[in-house]
């Protein structure tokens, strides 16, 4: 009988790390002198407004007009000098013992794609899915394109990805730290909260899911 073919789905902040990665790169680029003062105006008065550093962080005005290939550059010198480190040692671990037992690794991630791609690269994982920004003649425009992979969005790709490379889910496992991640969690014989929030602790526990510190 053929074996059934299997993934492992990994979160990135909270998870693989436990900052956000996008905060320490904004810290970064603001330390670096990188963004236009009127970007940084602009998300001031956005974050001002809306109160809320989660909904303002959803918004990417910081990062319009910079070209592509600069960011990315400071993006790998960031997770050179200040992302690698933070990396947990116990799920680094877990990605490379699932590798080995023949499954496919992908990361999963509502941070920015050129923030995760440093550690897709490092992990060398199978594939990756990351909120992914509008570019225009080399240069970002702030939007963004594709569907954000946060919350219900995650169980989505998931699914989509499930359903394109034939994994079976039951037997697969996923990893995620936040309440948000129960919708893809769920969707997994093999779920994981990994220094979950209380809310994600809570459902955890109720569902009987597997708790990593």
């Amino acid at each position: 009988m053929t074996a059934s073919k299997t993934c492992a789905i990994f979160d990135l902040d909270g998870t693989i790390i436990r900052l956000s990665s996008e905060q320490v790169f904004l810290t970064y680029l603001l330390n670096h002198g990188e963004i236009p003062i009127p970007n940084l105006l602009a998300w001031t008065s956005n974050f001002l407004r809306v109160k809320s550093l989660p909904v303002a962080k959803s918004n990417k005005i910081y990062l319009r007009g910079l070209e592509q290939n600069h960011i990315h550059e400071i993006a790998h010198r960031c997770f050179v000098e200040k992302l690698r480190a933070s990396i947990t040692p116990h799920i680094s671990k877990l990605i490379h013992a699932h590798r080995t037992d023949g499954r496919t690794v992908i990361l999963m991630s509502g941070s920015l794609s050129f923030l995760v791609e440093p550690f897709h690269e490092h992990f060398q994982t199978d594939m990756m899915v990351a909120h992914e920004l509008e570019v225009v003649d080399g240069r970002f425009t702030g939007q963004r394109i594709g569907l954000h992979p946060f919350a219900e969005n995650k169980a989505r790709l998931a699914h989509q990805l499930a359903t394109e490379h034939g994994f079976d889910l039951s037997a697969s496992y996923a990893y995620g730290n936040h309440h948000t991640d129960a919708h893809k969690l769920a969707l997994f014989g093999h779920p994981v909260a990994v220094n979950p929030d209380r809310k994600l602790r809570q459902i955890a526990t109720e569902k009987g899911w597997d708790i990593e510190k």
